[in-house]
């Protein structure tokens, strides 16, 4: 409302312009075209033939004249807003020549060494599938739930069936959301009975966090159930590679580390050097690995004992950079990026527990929708292609229309070929097909193949 505005709204209520401006929230700033509730005071008198002060003003509250939005920012923006993550190991990785980059809001070593970011990480992948490898995995989540209802909470909070899940062992899953849709996936830890531990994607373990409690309080005792997020009290180093075993042993830990006695997705409890260590034989590279984690203060002890006793092994560190393109060779997803807003695990290949599973779970009504149920959903596959890899969001086209697209495209340094993955309809139902791929005005040709290209017998993930 303008000045002009002011006087004309006067002159039709039969008030003076000084009598206006004493009830509008703008003042003197009226001239510069800003806008205020005066309008609606002065429409209202008009469609009811009275003048403004009959019908009676608003009670007027600060702020008394226009104000940017940007001033009730305060502190809620930039590093005040979302303050970065920061590693216990952070002046380790940077002693090593870590090229530190955010990854899902913590400051971590993309990869290490001074040289061409594409042949560092090539070289860091090769190492890790040949030797042994040393990654920085303390974002994971560790989100601890415990109590006489532990059990059932996790087994409804869990798309997978969990209360079957013995002390010990370990369990890969997926957290829906109400509308059926993957919200989170990764691994859970039975401790004892009574005492779980989740360690989900590193990026989301705040969302979770609030997931858990939302979830907790909705139905459920609280005094029966407790969430703690501990993720940040532990640091935790992946030894990955077929060399793995030979340095862990070295700690000397007291476990028996053989296949038999430690096999995949176990997990231990022991001590070393007078402090808890717990030890978890879980992979996201698809190789032998061992996630050992100690008190967040004793991370620089552990570095160094681990790279010490690897020293004979060829031990080096890893950033996150390989450890993408290693997942990716095993077909493992990344939540966000090999995902969308509609993806279902059934899209995922993880079908039975939305045909089987008996118990209520979160989502799981649903699962059974017409659209949960539809042909043609976007299903997880794989892309094998000769030449450059395929650029990352290109679409799969037929007829001139998507069918999908890809999510995620490396140059495999372990197999010297482009790989990828991707959402594709009906995908799990046309491998070995050839497809089109279209990106910027140009096409590429490839083949739907199955997500998983790096020993798919998984004969080193069980060595």
């Amino acid at each position: 409302m303008t000045l002009k505005d002011v006087k004309q709204a006067a002159q039709e209520n039969y008030v003076s312009v000084e009598h206006l401006k004493r009830y509008t929230t703008l003042g003197m700033a009226s001239d510069q075209g800003k806008t205020s509730n005066m309008a609606g005071l002065a429409a209202m008198a008009t469609l009811q033939g009275k003048s403004i002060p009959e019908v009676g003003t608003t009670t007027f509250r600060p702020p008394f004249v226009p104000i940017p939005l940007e001033t009730y920012h305060g502190h809620h923006r930039g590093q005040q807003w979302a303050p970065l993550k920061r590693l216990p190991l952070e002046a380790k990785h940077r002693e090593f020549g870590a090229a530190m980059g955010e990854y899902g809001g913590w400051l971590r070593p993309g990869w290490y060494g001074e040289g061409d970011p594409a042949t560092e990480v090539a070289k860091e992948a090769k190492l890790a599938r040949a030797a042994v490898g040393l990654f920085d995995g303390s974002p994971l989540g560790k989100i601890e739930v415990m109590g006489p209802d532990a059990e059932a909470f996790v087994n409804f909070v869990y798309y997978n069936t969990m209360r079957t899940l013995q002390p010990g062992r370990l369990r890969y899953g997926f957290m829906l959301r109400e509308s059926g849709v993957v919200y989170d996936d990764g691994v859970l830890a039975r401790l004892g009975p009574d005492h779980f531990m989740v360690s989900c994607s590193s990026s989301h373990v705040d969302g979770v966090r609030a997931h858990l409690e939302a979830w907790r309080q909705d139905g459920n005792d609280p005094d029966r159930i407790f969430v703690h997020d501990a993720t940040q009290q532990w640091a935790t180093l992946t030894v990955t590679g077929p060399r793995a075993r030979a340095v862990l042993a070295k700690l000397e830990t007291g476990m028996d580390l053989t296949a038999e006695a430690f096999p995949h997705m176990h997990v231990r409890d022991t001590t070393w050097r007078g402090m808890a260590l717990r030890v978890a034989r879980v992979s996201f590279s698809g190789d032998l690995s061992y996630e050992v984690s100690v008190q967040a203060s004793a991370a620089d002890d552990l570095w160094d004992a681990l790279t010490e006793a690897g020293a004979e092994h060829g031990i080096a560190p890893v950033g996150l950079e390989a450890m993408l393109i290693m997942r990716a060779e095993k077909g493992y997803i990344i939540i966000g990026k090999d995902t969308d807003g509609e993806t279902m695990p059934h899209d995922l290949g993880f079908n039975a527990p939305r045909l089987k599973k008996t118990a209520a779970y979160l989502g799981d009504r649903s699962l059974q929708t017409e659209v949960a149920t539809s042909e043609g959903r976007k299903h997880l596959v794989g892309f094998s292609t000769e030449g450059e890899p395929l650029p990352t969001g290109a679409h799969v086209v037929s007829g001139g229309a998507s069918q999908g697209y890809v999510t995620s495209s490396y140059l495999s340094p372990t197999l010297d070929t482009s790989i990828a993955l991707g959402l594709v309809a009906n995908g799990a139902n046309r491998i070995g097909e050839a497809v089109q791929v279209w990106h910027l005005g140009k096409t590429y040709d490839a083949r739907l193949c199955a997500p998983c290209v790096f020993d798919p017998e998984g004969k080193r993930l069980h060595a």
